[in-house]
């Protein structure tokens, strides 16, 4: 009899859970400059979801595999925005900038820059102390910038190799019912703090995409501010991963197919400022609204008739690139 290998939901739900938040947190991007308490969830968001995206596409990166796939997604992406930027901001010509990612696709190029890097650093003794330190350096170099992602990719490299190394078993020790006290209280903490004190946390500094002297700070030891950052990011990843559901839940379908609601949200809400519809967000009722809006775009942009309606975007036939098979395009885990 064949093995049967079965599916592990609670990696479904972590997905959901975190391109439910990638989408909160672009919901609540126009709000930013004037709303503390958008600000407050924002940076809340900010502190751990792209880190925890990274690790979870990490963790699935055991093998490297093709990289053709990200890098024809990413042209298409980039097309595409590019040509609704020029539509709706009435740009007096096309300009299609693929050294400089627009928005959401620098995480295409990203997983490409990482999963060529990959092979290099496990060759190494301390791969992540190594890219940990490279993170921290690479602020004060003030030629890497938001080209080809190149400064976003080394900051949150160190969160790859950390999902490559953790294997299925560690994570176990996170469900416990004193961890999940634990976690539960940090979050309570962390949420608090920002809402009381946060207002002046820049949230350029949780992107990653800029060097110390661009965020404001030029003395020699900012790095110690991204050292803090990183500390921050990596416990409350922690938390958010402890306070998951392990089993099968609503969730768990919808997070098979995160890659849609990954790179077609933000179609909506460029339409969303366009049409001026923050301009009628003034309360908090406003506000909240908004994030169940987020979360049921999410589970729309996550339903199998999107992957039947946008299959020939998101799995182009690459068969002419390659020798023998037809490679299915990769998912963004």
């Amino acid at each position: 009899m064949p093995k049967v290998h079965m599916r592990d939901h609670y990696f479904d739900n972590v997905k959901f859970v975190l391109i439910a938040f990638v989408v909160i947190g672009h919901v609540l991007e126009p709000l930013y400059p004037t709303s503390d308490s958008a600000k407050a969830l924002y940076n809340f968001i900010y502190f751990f979801h792209i880190p925890l995206f990274v690790f979870i596409t990490g963790y699935f990166s055991k093998k490297t595999g093709k990289l053709a796939p990200y890098l024809v997604l990413y042209f298409i992406f980039e097309s595409l925005y590019t040509l609704l930027d020029y539509y709706l901001n009435g740009r007096s010509g096309l300009n299609f900038t693929y050294l400089l990612p627009y928005w959401v696709t620098w995480y295409l190029l990203a997983v490409v820059i990482w999963k060529i890097a990959l092979p290099h650093f496990t060759k190494l003794r301390n791969p992540i102390l190594i890219a940990s330190c490279l993170a921290v350096l690479s602020g004060y170099v003030s030629t890497l910038g938001y080209t080809l992602s190149a400064l976003r990719a080394i900051n949150f490299f160190p969160f790859f190799l950390a999902g490559y190394y953790m294997k299925r078993e560690y994570f176990g020790y996170l469900f416990k019912r004193t961890v999940k006290i634990a976690s539960a209280l940090i979050v309570i903490l962390a949420l608090g703090l920002l809402f009381l004190y946060g207002q002046n946390l820049n949230c350029e500094w949780l992107w990653g995409s800029y060097t110390y002297s661009r965020l404001g700070s030029p003395e020699w030891y900012a790095g110690i501010y991204r050292i803090g950052i990183a500390a921050v990011s990596v416990m409350l990843s922690i938390s958010v991963l402890s306070l998951i559901p392990t089993g099968w839940t609503r969730i768990s379908d919808p997070g098979i197919r995160t890659m849609y609601p990954f790179l077609l949200h933000g179609f909506v809400l460029k339409i969303m400022v366009h049409l001026g519809i923050y301009r009628h967000i003034d309360t908090w009722a406003d506000q909240l609204l908004l994030i169940l809006f987020a979360v049921a775009l999410t589970v729309i942009l996550s339903m199998k008739w999107v992957e039947k309606v946008c299959g020939v975007i998101f799995k182009p036939n690459l068969s002419f690139l390659y020798k023998k098979s037809n490679v299915p395009l990769s998912r963004v885990q």
